[in-house]
């Protein structure tokens, strides 16, 4: 999965959260950026994610995320396939 697909999965995920009809999410997009997208929804939209990719984030990394680029990379670095490709592409 890549940070693209993984983007595109997030993005249907807080808008429903957030209660948008549509809403893109952009690498640099910050919860700032977002109406609606305060505290409250912050830990709905962790537990969502959290849920639709089968993990769960530890205190210490949700603290660090600033934009939803740093979040996606985050996803990115726990699952499977991705962390494999990225192995793969710096043997290189």
């Amino acid at each position: 999965m890549t940070h693209e697909d993984i983007l595109q999965r997030m993005s249907p995920i807080v808008a429903d959260i957030l209660g948008h009809d549509t809403l893109t999410l952009t690498p640099s997009m910050t919860a700032a950026d977002v109406e609606g997208w305060d505290s409250l929804a912050n830990v709905q939209i962790f537990v969502a994610i959290e849920k639709a990719f089968g993990f769960r984030f530890r205190t210490g990394e949700i603290t660090a995320i600033d934009n939803v680029g740093t979040l996606v990379s985050r996803i990115a670095s726990r699952l499977p396939d991705v962390r494999e490709s990225l192995a793969a592409r710096s043997d290189r």
